[in-house]
């Protein structure tokens, strides 16, 4: 893989005059269906072979956002962070310049429901404590698997002052509605404070 350039950077971070671009870093543990997400709300597809994020993988999606003001046009730079502990040292440039936060865990899997602390402190860690944030559990539509009970997730989600959100990437159940309501509370967060 060729290193980029910095007309590539250029390239991927053009934006258009008045475009806002908020970086979303979609954090949590491997395979709980962070890219999975990404993909259903990209191209409303879904894959069920599992192939791990290897450092990260960026994508970039716009929306149309009903505010006070009228309508709007946000495009969300979406920062997919590997959950493989090999990939931890490099979280401090990915985690650089966050706007907002989805953390996201599997209701399957209570060790990626313990694990959100984790990812939360690891964001504090990197100075991102006053962003906004959102915590999402994922693979709803495994519903006889089920692991993690709503009470626990919305307690959690108080805990570390973030909504709580269920999903199913396979069913696309709530999938577009999550990266709506990031957006959404960057863009009051970035409105109220300028």
């Amino acid at each position: 893989m060729k290193p980029m350039s910095e007309n590539d950077e250029k390239i991927i971070f053009k934006s258009n005059i008045g475009e806002q671009i908020y970086k979303i870093l979609v954090i949590g543990d491997p395979s709980i269906g962070k890219t999975s997400l990404l993909t259903k709300f990209t191209t409303n597809k879904f894959t069920k072979q599992y192939i791990p994020t290897v450092g990260v993988n960026i994508v970039k999606e716009q929306l149309d956002l009903e505010v006070q003001e009228g309508k709007t046009v946000v495009s969300l730079m979406m920062w997919d962070i590997a959950g493989q502990p090999q990939f931890y040292m490099l979280h401090k440039p990915y985690f650089n310049g966050a706007d907002g936060i989805i953390l996201v865990f599997d209701i399957t899997r209570s060790s990626s429901f313990s694990n959100v602390n984790n990812w939360y402190n690891t964001s504090v860690k990197y100075g991102l404590s006053s962003i906004p944030r959102i915590l999402v559990g994922n693979k709803i539509d495994l519903k006889d698997e089920r692991k993690i009970i709503q009470p626990m997730a919305k307690h959690l989600g108080d805990k570390i002052n973030a909504p709580y959100f269920e999903t199913s990437a396979l069913t696309g159940d709530n999938v577009k509605l999550i990266f709506e309501k990031i957006a959404e509370l960057v863009y009051h967060f970035k409105n109220k404070r300028s």
